[in-house]
């Protein structure tokens, strides 16, 4: 039987993961040999997907009724679960004959044409706008920089802070190249149930330059809020979770630098932005 989310996002976003029981410890002979990472064990050893103890969990919460909300349409039976229980075309049981018939069934498990969003360059159709928007007087203010001699000038990225609902974050890289604005899942757990309820999940892949994609664990709106006092401005924008290994803890590419009309200097370590009372000036880190 397929449900709605993989155990890796029951993990993160269903409230009934409070109950849970603690998983047994990890075989020590797989931790340090593998790089596979077990977010129910908090350990290295195997995929969170594949973890055994965490599917035991939720399928004892499937038996009890309370995630009854992430099976697909039709009544589940008991006996079902025994069988063949499977997520995203993973199969529990059944083997390589399972699988081969519901990578046929493809279609009818997930009728969502799959996007892709690439990060030089965008190759979806539906382009998502913000719609007309009231352009405020202060919003026309003139944003220039400085002159400073060659020998001064950076290479640097341009790495912020922001605060993003009511949480400082650090490491934000910027970059006008990104059609995506990514907020990375190691970032996005530590956020309490309340915000990880608004995670909408879509068939999206997000793909870099060389052509390899990541596929996402969805989209969620959040507010962004930059600056500081009085030079502020808050804007919600929305983030795509991305599972993937980055010592960034998000990126603001082109969508989010539009909203707040900002502008980013490389040779200046700098990104600055209209404000209601003046221009903002927010230094690299």
């Amino acid at each position: 039987m397929a449900l709605t989310k993989t155990p890796k996002e029951i993990l993160f976003t269903e409230h009934v993961k409070e109950t849970f029981h603690p998983p047994p410890p990890m075989d020590l002979h797989q931790g340090p040999r593998s790089d596979k990472w077990c977010d129910f064990h908090e350990a290295y050893g195997h995929d969170t997907d594949n973890c055994k103890s965490l599917m035991r969990e939720i399928i004892a919460k499937i038996k009890a009724g309370e995630l009854n909300h992430l099976l697909p349409g039709k009544q589940y039976r008991r006996n079902d679960l025994n069988k063949h229980f499977a997520w995203q075309g993973k199969v529990r049981h059944g083997g390589w004959h399972d699988w081969n018939r519901r990578e046929e069934r493809k279609d009818e498990r997930d009728p969502t044409p799959e996007r892709h969003i690439k990060i030089i360059w965008n190759e979806v159709e539906d382009y998502e706008t913000d719609g007309e928007r009231r352009m405020e007087q202060w919003m026309y203010a003139p944003i220039t920089f400085y002159t400073i001699p060659n020998w001064h000038l950076s290479e640097e990225l341009v790495v912020i802070s922001a605060v993003i609902v009511n949480k400082s974050i650090t490491r934000i890289y910027t970059d006008t190249g990104s059609e995506a604005d990514l907020l990375y899942l190691h970032c996005f757990k530590d956020y309490p149930f309340s915000v990880k309820d608004r995670l909408r999940f879509i068939n999206l892949k997000i793909a870099g330059i060389t052509g390899e994609s990541i596929r996402a664990i969805g989209k969620v709106k959040l507010d962004v809020t930059l600056g500081a006092h009085p030079l502020v401005r808050i804007e919600i924008v929305d983030f795509t979770v991305l599972d993937g290994i980055s010592r960034f803890n998000a990126l603001f590419g082109r969508r989010n630098l539009r909203k707040f009309g900002a502008i980013i200097s490389t040779p200046h370590t700098e990104l600055r932005f209209p404000t209601p009372n003046g221009v903002a000036v927010i230094h690299s880190e």
